[in-house]
């Protein structure tokens, strides 16, 4: 097959260290994910810690890309959607995209600890909505599912109430849907729950002092990559979890400054592959 079918990522690109575009691409690169990459902006810097980035936009380019992909015969079977700043891209999205294949992923990256990102604002949310009704997976943290429900973000939600927003984020979903709310802390650790034969679940590990920048980014594509290799979905949760906070210990040594770069990846990479070596000799045995 001469033009196999391709995932579309699209997300920002950042010029300088590993996060968005430039942490995705690799991790899915191991996965062995057939990549159609679209920026949804050019960025000096990430838009964290560095003060304000030069910001290209790519939403012009953006729709002529895709037109020449139809030209050229390059079809998309799947998508992983992740941060865009212009409401313009979004509306791309939702015009030029089918954004319904069989694994979308939708990382609503917009807003953390109850706030905006910069750039963000509540209209944003509004195209997020459109793009979550199309979507089959979804990864938000625990602002973004608020915000997403419409709903006043809540620092410390009961489990009660992490089911009823699982739920009802599920239900907004293309059939079949699912969510899982990342970055949840309980009882000194950190981690995700989402919902398993309408059961709230957990991938907890203790606490690890510091902010990490690009760690939504690693996640989100850690969890297709491993979707994409036919890893049930809590499993694929619990092994995302799993590979992030180990990368996640290697980073506490470092300094706020040094951590601004995004998560070190070369061990992951090694980690990802040692896990498809183990996954092959699986089913070959």
């Amino acid at each position: 097959m001469e033009n196999p079918a391709r995932i579309l990522l699209t997300e920002d690109f950042s010029a300088v260290g590993q996060l968005s575009t430039t942490a995705a691409l690799p991790l899915l690169s191991a996965f062995k994910v057939p990549l159609a990459i679209l920026p949804s902006s050019l960025l000096s810097t990430q838009s964290e810690g560095f003060g304000t980035p030069i910001s290209l936009s790519t939403t012009e380019w953006a729709a002529k890309t895709l037109e020449h992909w139809k030209l050229a015969g390059i079809q998309l079977s799947g998508s992983l959607i992740g941060y865009f700043a212009e409401q313009q891209f979004g509306e791309l999205l939702l015009s030029k995209v089918n954004v319904s294949q069989r694994l979308t992923l939708l990382d609503p990256v917009m807003a953390d600890n109850g706030c905006f990102y910069p750039a963000i604002t509540s209209s944003h949310v509004k195209i997020l909505q459109k793009l979550l009704a199309r979507s089959l997976f979804c990864t938000p943290n625990l602002t973004e599912a608020c915000f997403l429900l419409n709903q006043p973000y809540v620092a410390q939600p009961t489990e009660k109430q992490l089911a009823d927003w699982l739920q009802q984020l599920q239900e907004k979903q293309l059939k079949g849907g699912k969510t899982v709310i990342t970055g949840i802390t309980l009882a000194e650790q950190t981690g995700c729950v989402w919902l398993e034969g309408g059961q709230l679940q957990f991938a907890m590990y203790p606490n690890l002092a510091g902010h990490f920048y690009g760690s939504g980014d690693v996640f989100a594509a850690l969890l297709f990559g491993l979707l994409w290799q036919k890893v049930p979905w809590s499993t694929a949760i619990k092994l995302a979890t799993f590979f992030l906070h180990d990368s996640l210990k290697r980073q506490v040594q470092l300094t706020d400054i040094q951590r601004r770069f995004g998560i070190e990846l070369g061990p992951l990479l090694v980690k990802i592959e040692n896990f498809l070596v183990e996954k092959a000799d699986n089913h070959n045995n």
